[in-house]
């Protein structure tokens, strides 16, 4: 799978979780508070873009000067 298409994929909030290495509880507060976009309801599971994951971490760093 292409870089391209990775950033299409999308994963569970469990695997989102551990990105971050915060909690479930957590990454649902992320999205409330608009820091996370609203996750996508698969089945009975919810998900995540990776694009959307990738631009929260670039987002952190752009704070912290980093970028």
């Amino acid at each position: 799978m292409s870089n391209e298409n990775m950033s299409d994929k999308l994963i569970p909030l469990d695997a989102v979780a551990e990105m971050l290495s915060v909690t479930k509880r957590t990454v649902y507060r992320l999205m409330q508070r608009g820091d996370l976009p609203r996750a996508v309801k698969v089945g009975h599971g919810v998900r995540l873009y990776v694009s959307d994951v990738s631009s929260f971490f670039e987002r952190l760093k752009l704070q912290r000067g980093e970028a």
